[in-house]
């Protein structure tokens, strides 16, 4: 999160539940997703052929609307298959299972903010030495801003072995006010880290 703070920082105060009419996920701006991911180097992705969507944890049915559930397992769904993957609905025939977990935080930000220049002194000396400053100290303040913050993790797993060979997590602030429509880029962007890209 960009800022023209002096100093700032985060503090988390716990990992909390909201009701699901109170918030509709995703994360507000797509852009402000950071993303990280991880895999397995000894895998050859190409080599998979199907893949399924694992049960849906009962978990993230306290953070995400029914609605949002749907745009989640589409999206999920429609990363694997462009990326050439077969979608199966049984877990026996599928290479691949792909799971995904909701995460959220309640966050403090503190801002500290200097004014520098609110009162105006002058300097003396001459121009070719160091002179002093007359005029009142500067002003600082101090700006706090409670805010939640949202983390989509993506788990594939390879079905034979039973391991996991893929996780993509996207961290942002949640937008309690949005729609849940900003999920597919939110995942598009996660899965762009997928060592199989487009066909």
């Amino acid at each position: 999160m960009s800022t023209f703070a002096i100093n700032k920082y985060k503090t988390m105060k716990k990992i909390f539940l909201l009701p699901v009419i109170a918030l509709l996920l995703v994360l507000s701006s797509c852009s402000s997703i950071q993303v990280t991911a991880d895999y397995d180097k000894d895998v050859n992705f190409k080599d998979y052929k199907t893949f399924t969507l694992l049960p849906w944890n009962a978990h993230n049915d306290s953070i995400v609307t029914p609605f949002v559930k749907e745009r989640i397992l589409e999206a999920l769904k429609n990363e694997m298959i462009k990326r050439g993957y077969f979608y199966v609905k049984d877990l026996n025939k599928a290479d691949l299972g792909v799971n995904s977990y909701v995460l959220l935080r309640e966050k403090t930000d503190y801002q500290y903010y200097q004014d520098y220049y609110g009162h105006y002194g002058y300097y003396y000396g001459s121009p070719w030495a160091w002179g002093g400053y007359y005029g009142a100290p500067y002003n600082s303040s101090v700006q706090k801003r409670d805010y939640v913050e949202g983390t989509l993790i993506i788990d594939i797993f390879d079905t034979k072995q039973k391991k996991l060979v893929w996780q993509g997590i996207g961290v942002g602030e949640v937008n309690q006010h949005s729609s849940g429509k900003n999920v597919a880029k939110t995942i598009n962007k996660i899965f762009f880290k997928y060592p199989v890209r487009y066909k």
